[in-house]
């Protein structure tokens, strides 16, 4: 079998680069090694890395719920700023 390489650019939050880069470091693990062994526990289905997988769809269902909250109070704010009756419109 032939061991072929893919390379994968993604674009990480600053401190999470530091964070996660001294964490390697102190551990004398390459950034690309810890990338590796997750990637290979995914494919795998190892337990650990599904359990922080599924956890990731929670948090990401609860980000979408906020941010749909957030809307949902900004258009209704929205809504009675235009039918202020205190504004004193046309008909006041």
């Amino acid at each position: 079998m032939i061991n072929s390489k893919k390379s994968l650019h993604i674009s990480l939050k600053s401190d999470t680069h530091m964070g996660f880069k001294m964490q390697c470091v102190q551990r004398g693990l390459s950034m690309q090694e810890v990338f590796e062994e997750f990637a290979s526990r995914v494919a795998s289905e190892s337990n650990d890395v599904i359990r922080i997988m599924e956890q990731l769809i929670k948090d990401k269902q609860v980000k979408s719920v906020k941010k749909y909250t957030k809307t949902d109070i900004d258009s209704i704010f929205s809504l009675l700023e235009a039918e202020d009756p205190l504004k004193g419109g046309e008909d006041g």
